[in-house]
């Protein structure tokens, strides 16, 4: 045990309560006294849970899988996100617990900033870090979390394209002339109720009534119930046909990007079958729509999100003008 001044007048406690081939912990106090304290605070710890400062000598896909089991296969995205995870520790060269640091961690963003964007950085990051505070919260990890310090890169904000009425009909029309005559259904239900792609074209024939439809298994696990018109439900259920799944569509994303490739409508990267969602909640919010309702209907968590489209509003900002101090 030592504890040594620093440059800038405090004190690091540097410790190993199980000896030097355990765990090594450093603290940095403002005063000596305060180190004091803090080692005999570790010591009382240490005899009472020796197993919390041994050395963790597990490597990090032994981590994965121990979250796996106990909490992540009860995710939504739970295999992919394990899969992700699992490839993750793969690129890290899969170290031990130990040796998994801030550093190592930090280093690999920056090289991986040059394969990938910084929104997949950002996901890599919080899939690790949840991987570590979950084991701490169930009692299979007793270290501290090597990337609880570490920030995700600010990212740009994407973007938000929408489909103008003539581009509307024009990408419905060679929905329309699709060999998969689930294509269009699927599209007009998306731009009818602002669903995402996989809301709609999963479907289920007992949430499909004469007046809405109820969206069941949503990206944040919360239902919508969302309101359409007679005209559109006798429109579905004509074109339909139970699976033997219980939805009433067939997979037809693929029908879709080929529709949308015979159309004359340039997208921005990754923004295919969402733009059908953008283009339901930017023309809400241009008729004069309001922004809550709206939250409600896309089934935002966070209002931040649906605030995105507010500055397509007709009324949007306009007390900045009414409400001025001077009147010119």
């Amino acid at each position: 045990m030592a504890i040594n001044k620093l440059p800038d007048g405090r004190y690091e406690l540097d410790i190993y309560p199980s000896g030097r081939n355990g765990k090594r912990i450093k603290r940095i106090r403002n005063t000596k006294k305060e180190c004091r304290l803090l080692e005999a605070d570790i010591l009382r710890e240490f005899a009472s849970v020796p197993d919390k400062f041994a050395r963790d000598n597990r490597s990090l896909i032994d981590l994965v899988d121990l979250w796996y089991s106990s909490h992540g296969h009860t995710l939504k995205d739970a295999k992919y996100r394990y899969s992700r995870t699992l490839a993750l520790c793969d690129r890290l060269s899969n170290p031990s617990v130990s040796e998994f640091t801030s550093e190592v961690f930090s280093i690999y963003r920056q090289r991986r900033l040059s394969d990938v964007s910084v929104s997949t950085v950002n996901h890599e990051t919080r899939y690790l870090r949840s991987v570590f505070n979950e084991l701490k919260r169930l009692g299979f990890y007793y270290g501290d979390n090597p990337l609880a310090n570490i920030r995700t890169f600010p990212e740009r904000q994407r973007e938000l394209s929408f489909l103008t009425y003539d581009q509307r009909d024009e990408l419905l029309y060679q929905c329309e002339q699709s060999s998969n005559t689930h294509c269009a259904p699927v599209v007009r239900l998306c731009l009818a109720t602002g669903s995402r792609w996989s809301e709609a074209n999963g479907l289920k024939a007992s949430n499909l009534f004469d007046n809405r439809v109820i969206y069941s298994d949503t990206k944040n696990g919360k239902q919508r119930v969302i309101p359409i018109t007679s005209k559109l439900s006798s429109y579905l259920r004509s074109q339909a046909f139970p699976t033997n799944t219980g939805r009433l569509f067939d997979s037809c994303r693929s029908a879709f990007r080929k529709a949308l490739e015979r159309t004359s409508i340039e997208l921005p990267q990754g923004q295919s079958t969402h733009v059908l969602r953008h283009t339901y909640a930017s023309h809400f919010v241009m008729k004069g729509g309001d922004i809550l309702t709206l939250k409600n209907i896309l089934g935002h968590s966070d209002l931040k999100v649906t605030m995105r489209y507010a500055h397509l509003s007709p009324d949007y900002m306009q007390q900045a003008v009414e409400l001025s101090s001077l009147d010119f």
